[in-house]
């Protein structure tokens, strides 16, 4: 049974003058890429038999949490606030293609790792459907992807209208330094509601969390 998201009409934005400056721009979109190091999440998910790109999605997503900045989106030209972040992310398919897999969040780790085990070895057993995106309509998700073979220093994202508010996420491939492992992070963003603030505080928080994820 599909969880419906729900939100809140904003009547006073606190970015109004912002918001108002970015969203005619014809792409109002920019990307930031970083590193995250991620030996200690890397650990966890093994030893809870969870993949570590899942797990990668899943402590950034809780990061983005507490941030409303993420959480802001249009819905019929008003601005709402979504209550909480839901996790959309890019599978391989048959054929070097590729399908959408959603994930409702959950704020406690255990629970959700359970659930997403689950639903891991359901999309393994399932037959193959060429259906591209299940949650097409959905709007409170963060949308992940995924390529691990490649060691990208910038990354931007396709993007649809430019109205369009859901961050996007792609992790590259792994590399070792100083004895820790990390990860190059390409996160994109609408300037319409996310600044560079925003962006620093969730570097910050997400690094704590996938060194001591719980």
């Amino acid at each position: 049974m599909k969880r419906e998201a729900t939100f809140r009409t904003v009547e006073r934005y606190y970015r109004q003058e912002h918001f108002d400056f970015f969203r005619p721009y014809q792409n109002p979109f920019y990307s930031v890429t970083f590193p995250l190091r991620l030996s200690a999440l890397k650990r966890f998910a093994e030893e809870h038999e969870v993949s570590t790109y899942l797990s990668l999605c899943y402590f950034l997503t809780k990061a983005m949490q507490p941030l409303e900045d993420f959480r802001y989106r249009l819905r019929e030209g008003r601005i709402v606030l979504y209550d909480q972040l839901d996790i959309g992310v890019t599978l391989p398919a048959p054929g070097g293609r590729f399908r959408f897999a959603y994930y409702a969040f959950e704020p406690d780790t255990e629970a959700f790792l359970g659930t997403a085990r689950e639903k891991e070895r359901s999309w393994e057993e399932a037959p193959q459907k060429d259906r591209l995106l299940e949650e097409s309509e959905r709007r409170n998700y963060v949308y992940f992807t995924a390529l691990p073979k490649v060691p990208f220093t910038s990354f931007t994202h396709a993007v649809g209208s430019r109205d369009r508010a859901e961050p996007q996420v792609a992790f590259g491939k792994f590399y070792r330094n100083g004895g820790d492992l990390w990860v190059p992070v390409g996160l994109q963003v609408n300037h319409i509601f996310v600044d560079g603030a925003a962006l620093g505080s969730l570097a910050e928080a997400a690094q704590q969390l996938y060194d001591q994820p719980i």
